[in-house]
């Protein structure tokens, strides 16, 4: 664990407010507490984690605070941590922390906590990552794009892959042990299945990160639809085929490459990512290409801001609730009528337009790219 000098940085935002906070890290946190605050005009017990109100000696005079006091190894730093909540005058609170300063803490420098808290094994590099992103968000993509990456992303996937690799060691384990005559013995048909499933997961993981390193803060729009719908059209149109980005499934069986493509796509002032997904949802028998097909076009639908639900005006009318349609935010689809050379006239009062999820429609054809400047200004 990492044990150095004891931290101290003013935590809440700047500008007057009801309370500030204040917060201390490091080896010699309960001594700074235990001689600038009285609780009951008493030096206050630390010898558990707790909250409790004290008066708060800045070294000109006293001011009321809630102290929380979280003993390591169980705080975000691994290392015992304190929170004074003070009056939120900013001067105020300025005395406090010169007062917590002389008793022998030091600045934090930027980032000071979160790098503690990385040293010390309590948050992983994409979790840490995910603070800096998050604090530098400028944007409503950005805060949601680096909220993902802090609650979850590759730490949670990477735990999951590493209980799966404990089981298969288990199972080998007894294997080892166990002779094939033996009840605990386990076949090396399921040890290999076993094995296959944590490559994925893998891979999973790999296919995320690689993924999120070139996209931070990047928006995101994914195209949806049935098979025939023209998305691969419409994609190729918006993006140029020379400026896509292919991360194709390729298999030697005739007509069974599917494509996860992605490209950018300028939209007035800036640049967003457009993703073109696979067609269909996986039916039961469905090969291992179609599944990892429908397996990456799932994880761009959680990726993304924005969907661009591509429907045919020839296709029959139907009022289908395709499974992605409602795990989506209400304000998050846009329903786009395409191949209106075909057929000139959308049906703007059909089931998938009336549906509650849907924001707005478009009609457009990729084919001569009628309708497309319509399609920017909707999603601008």
């Amino acid at each position: 664990m990492h044990t150095g000098s004891t931290i101290a940085a003013i935590s809440s935002p700047p500008g007057p407010a009801a309370r500030g906070v204040i917060r201390i890290s490091g080896p010699n946190t309960a001594e700074i507490v235990g001689k600038s605050c009285r609780e009951d005009g008493e030096v206050p017990g630390l010898s558990r984690r707790r909250a409790f109100e004290a008066r708060f000696d800045d070294g000109t005079g006293t001011q009321p605070a809630l102290v929380l006091w979280m003993p390591g190894p169980r705080s975000f730093t691994r290392e015992d941590v304190a929170e004074l909540h003070l009056p939120g005058s900013p001067p105020l609170l300025s005395c406090a922390l010169r007062r917590v300063l002389e008793l022998g803490a030091e600045p934090a420098a930027p980032g000071e906590f979160t790098r503690r808290a990385f040293l010390n094994g309590r948050i992983d590099l994409t979790r840490a990552e995910g603070v800096l992103e998050l604090v530098s968000a400028r944007s409503d993509e950005e805060r949601r794009a680096a909220t993902a990456l802090l609650f979850g992303g590759l730490g949670e996937r990477m735990d999951a892959v590493r209980s799966a690799l404990d089981a298969l060691r288990a199972l080998c384990e007894a294997s080892l042990d166990f002779d094939e005559a033996d009840t605990g013995h386990v076949p090396v048909q399921q040890l290999v299945a076993q094995a296959q499933g944590v490559s994925a997961a893998l891979g999973e993981a790999l296919d995320y990160e690689l993924r999120r390193v070139a996209d931070v803060g990047e928006t995101r729009i994914a195209l949806v639809g049935e098979p025939n719908a023209g998305k691969s059209s419409l994609f190729n149109r918006l993006v140029g085929t020379g400026r896509a980005v292919d991360r194709a499934l390729v298999s030697a069986d005739a007509g069974t490459t599917r494509d996860v493509k992605q490209g950018r796509w300028r939209i007035g002032e800036r640049t967003v990512r457009l993703v073109d997904t696979a067609g269909r949802e996986a039916l039961p028998g469905a090969s291992s290409l179609e599944a990892e097909a429908q397996r990456r076009s799932a994880s761009e639908l959680e990726a993304a801001d924005l969907l661009l639900w591509v429907v045919a005006t020839n296709a029959p009318d139907t009022d289908v609730s395709p499974p992605w349609l409602a795990a989506r935010a209400p304000t998050t689809i846009l329903l786009v009528w395409n191949k209106t050379d075909l057929a000139q006239v959308p049906r703007f009062e059909s089931g998938a337009a009336a549906r509650p999820e849907v924001l707005g429609q478009v009609a457009i054809s990729a084919a001569t790219g009628a309708g497309l400047d319509q399609l920017e200004r909707a999603i601008e």
